[in-house]
């Protein structure tokens, strides 16, 4: 937590000599996010794969030319199912998390034209989670019976906090509107138990924004 209240100073700082130029944006988009799990001297295998969207609002401030800083805070939902079988018997269990992620990120771009812009951006992402669940469910030689929710942030082993750090290109039509697609690696491992394990979450967005 005080990480994330450090990195939200020092957006607070950088903004206070060019609010007067300062560019607001409402956004959604995409999301695919991939859990990079490693056991022990293991290579790394990916495991759990979810899909969602993200929704929230940015910052844009002009630092000099062609260079910006887009702080902003974002709410992610993400879902996705996992299966396992054993003869007769197949264990599925449907997860459910909700994330605000606050991103700091810096970009460098040029107009090719009077309504266009071109940009690369990159820059860490605050992620916190709020809520993260588990519904299991079993199918016994078609019989399917329900099971209960798990809550998964019960397990004292799976954290809320990650870093992620990342980039992407983008672009912007007539100064209204923003299409970006980016990669963020999480840095810090969500896994914080005792055990020699590692999980880190890796996650693909591309998204639209209405700027005003």
């Amino acid at each position: 937590m005080k990480k994330i209240v450090t990195l939200l100073s020092a957006a607070l700082m950088l903004l206070a000599g060019t609010s007067a130029f300062a560019q607001m944006s409402v956004g959604a988009g995409y999301v695919n996010s991939t859990d990079i799990v490693k056991l022990g001297n293991d290579s790394k295998t990916t495991g759990t794969a979810g899909n969602g969207f993200y929704a929230g609002i940015s910052y844009t401030a002009p630092l000099a030319a062609g260079l910006n800083f887009t702080p902003g805070v974002y709410y992610e939902f993400l879902t996705a199912n996992e299966v396992a079988s054993a003869s007769v018997l197949n264990i599925s269990g449907r997860e459910t998390e909700h994330y605000i992620n606050i991103p700091l990120t810096f970009s460098y771009g040029t107009d090719l034209s009077s309504d266009f812009r071109l940009f690369v951006y990159a820059g860490p992402t605050a992620s916190v989670g709020l809520a993260s669940t588990t519904k299991v469910s079993a199918d016994v030689v078609g019989i399917k019976v329900e099971g209960g929710t798990v809550n998964n942030y019960d397990n004292e082993s799976y954290g809320r906090f990650d870093i992620m750090l990342g980039g992407g290109i983008g672009c912007e039509f007539h100064d209204n509107f923003r299409f970006t697609v980016g990669y963020d690696f999480g840095m810090l491992n969500r896994y914080t138990g005792s055990a020699d394990y590692s999980q880190h979450r890796n996650r693909l967005t591309a998204g639209i924004a209405f700027l005003f």
